[in-house]
């Protein structure tokens, strides 16, 4: 028994793999929302596929299907208990972009980020940064603004508003645009959104702005988000997951200093979710009520706090169960879940934002 509680736990543990634990973390939590959005299901035999070779499948009914079902059952099992994770992430990876190949109507932009960004980060180890990922990031965005620039609809904001004004009937781009001449608020918004993503594209190559970039990438798609409702499919939890990557956990144990009297729960609390046993909490009467010791530095109370959030993987399991048990049982009452999803995600963003810290102060 003791055993099979040890390989459970190992769903939670990201230290001592092949993959940075931020990657790998990547990996587990992409696997999860794949395969809580049916993904399992969605793969098929052939039908209507980008390669018309696939369609020779089709003369032997199943054969394809099960193939890779069985294949992403046990990829997927191996990504979430740390067995051969970069294998395994690969072959996750390429089992769904097969699928996708093999059935253009479950092609979908998320599914696909989704597909390479696990096959591109089996691709990385634990040695150096997951460049791949960066370029990925990069090419979806330039190739997103790309689209936009050679469309005549773009530019005349043609699309914008038929698919705000019309199709999405959003009450806040409707209300707004009665305070613009013709068009005007629609061309200003397709211009918005064709120049930010073609910026992104371009900042996040560099390291000097990646940082920068990235917060610009939540804002841009939460504040996209809280205007339509819309998470187009699960591309916003799927891009939200892929930014974890490039979060720079600490190779070397976290040590914390912690007000015993009044921090005694958040320990237990952060105890709970370091399965990975990488957090050293030593009580203290200091002046600050927190002190996080990582990369050499000295963080304190909310600053401190905050990175040891970011540092702890199991906070954003717990972030994507609730975000997913939410949607259950809120499913049937939407504009709750709506208001719901508002408060919470903006609260965590805003808090998490580094212009409320002052400047740290090194060892």
């Amino acid at each position: 028994m003791k055993q099979v509680w040890s390989f459970i736990l190992r769903l939670f543990q990201f230290e001592g793999t092949k993959l940075h634990p931020n990657v790998l973390l990547m990996c587990k939590l992409l696997v999860i929302l794949m395969t809580a959005h049916h993904m399992f299901a969605k793969i098929d035999d052939p039908h209507i596929p980008f390669i018309s070779a696939l369609d020779w499948f089709n003369n032997y009914p199943g054969v394809f299907k099960y193939s890779l079902r069985i294949l992403y059952g046990c990829s997927a099992f191996a990504v979430l208990f740390n067995i051969k994770v970069r294998t395994a992430s690969i072959v996750t990876g390429l089992v769904v972009l097969l699928a996708i190949l093999a059935s253009k109507p479950i092609f979908y932009n998320h599914l696909f980020i989704c597909a390479c960004a696990l096959f591109l980060a089996g691709l990385t180890n634990d040695k150096e940064p997951p460049y791949l990922l960066i370029y990925q990031l990069s090419i979806v965005y330039f190739g997103a603004s790309l689209n936009k620039f050679l469309q005549a609809d773009w530019w005349s904001g043609a699309f914008m508003d038929t698919w705000l004004g019309t199709a999405r009937e959003n009450p806040v781009y409707l209300y707004v645009a009665d305070f613009f001449p013709e068009m005007v608020l629609a061309q200003i918004l397709s211009c918005i959104a064709m120049f930010t993503e073609f910026a992104i594209a371009i900042l996040i190559l560099f390291k000097r702005t990646r940082t920068l970039t990235l917060w610009f990438i939540i804002i841009f798609h939460l504040t996209l988000y809280s205007l339509t409702a819309f998470r187009f499919g699960h591309f916003i939890e799927s891009l939200a997951i892929v930014l974890l990557a490039f979060v720079n956990i600490p190779k070397s144990e976290l040590t914390i200093h912690y007000r015993k009297k009044s921090l005694s729960g958040i320990k237990r609390l952060f105890n709970f979710l370091d399965v990975d046993k990488k957090q050293k909490w030593i009580p203290t009467e200091d002046n600050n009520w927190l002190r996080l010791e990582a990369h050499g530095k000295t963080l304190y109370n909310h600053k401190a706090l905050k990175d040891l959030l970011l540092y702890t993987p199991n906070f954003f399991m717990c972030l994507l169960f609730v975000d997913m048990a939410s949607y259950v049982i809120l499913y049937n009452h939407r504009t709750l879940l709506f208001i719901l999803n508002m408060m919470v995600i903006w609260s965590v963003v805003v808090y998490f934002l580094p212009i409320w810290s002052k400047k740290s102060s090194a060892n």
